[in-house]
């Protein structure tokens, strides 16, 4: 995407800014990409910026990428009050604080909507967070970014809160939900690259979510919910480097525990959701 098509679009929706940090992502990355190519052409280091700066910044380009191509065509009552709270926020995630961590916050619940959507998946963005329609049936999903490992069981308790509402007032009775929870700031608050010596090693980051799904486990168990909440998910996305091939990469798992064993909802969740978390090709060298 160039800044040139972000800020036509963004007009389009009645937004003007140019200012925001999606659009210092991008010139970041476009910066990035002309310091290789002299790189390449002469062999003489350019300065990009910071590692993390540069880092982070394409991350959040490539993500923001994904919005657009999901979401160009969304009505513009739907997206734009969406938009204009991912625009906010500072710029460098470790510079993140409780009161300025929406924007990132709302970016999770665009960004696994997206995924969803570009791999096919049925999926509508409004109230409740995201709607999720696997074999005709809706999964409500309630969308969640804990500041710190600790706050996971509060987080937690208030999807599944909201969550009971909405399938309390749903007037589709086959109506699920899902709890969705990104660890991404817990796991790499803005200052490291997760280090893969090969691509095959690239899964330990998915052994680092799945361990810390287990360890907090006992908080949705305890938790009273709706007998129609079918699933926690957890989620991380991060940037890390393939060491064997000198790769920068965007790195994404997601898992997800079903909180019964039987029913439509976990059945479902087993067919059908694997194919919408094909891990994203690698993106840079």
């Amino acid at each position: 995407m160039t800044l040139a098509r972000l800020d036509s679009w963004l007009e389009k929706l009645g937004i003007r800014s140019n200012t925001d940090r999606i659009h210092q992502a991008i010139e970041t990355v476009r910066v990035a990409q002309q310091g290789f190519q002299r790189f390449r052409a002469t062999k003489e280091p350019s300065k990009i910026g910071s590692d993390s700066t540069f880092y982070f910044g394409l991350i959040e380009a490539l993500e923001f990428h994904d919005v657009f191509r999901a979401f160009e065509h969304e009505r513009v009552e739907v997206l734009r009050p969406k938009l204009e709270r991912i625009l906010r926020g500072p710029f460098r995630p470790e510079d993140e604080k409780t009161d300025t961590a929406d924007a990132r916050n709302v970016m999770f619940e665009l960004a696994l909507a997206a995924l969803w959507r570009l791999r096919g998946a049925d999926v509508s963005i409004g109230e409740p967070d995201v709607t999720l329609r696997l074999g005709g049936v809706p999964f409500f999903v309630e969308c969640k970014r804990p500041f710190k490992e600790n706050s996971i069981r509060a987080n937690i308790r208030d999807a599944m809160r909201q969550l009971k509402t909405k399938l309390d007032s749903a007037g589709e009775a086959a109506a699920m939900g899902i709890v969705a929870i990104s660890v991404s700031r817990i796991l790499n608050p803005g200052t490291k690259i997760f280090r893969a010596a090969t691509e095959k090693s690239r899964e330990r980051l998915g052994d680092l979510l799945d361990g810390m799904m287990q360890e907090n486990k006992r908080h949705w168990t305890r938790i009273d919910h709706h007998p129609r909440v079918a699933a926690v998910l957890f989620h991380v996305s991060t940037p890390g480097v393939v060491e064997d091939k000198d790769l920068l990469t965007y790195m994404s798992f997601s898992t997800v525990m079903p909180l019964h064993e039987e029913g439509p909802g976990p059945a479902l969740l087993r067919e059908k959701l694997p194919a919408l978390f094909d891990e994203r090709e690698p993106t840079a060298s």
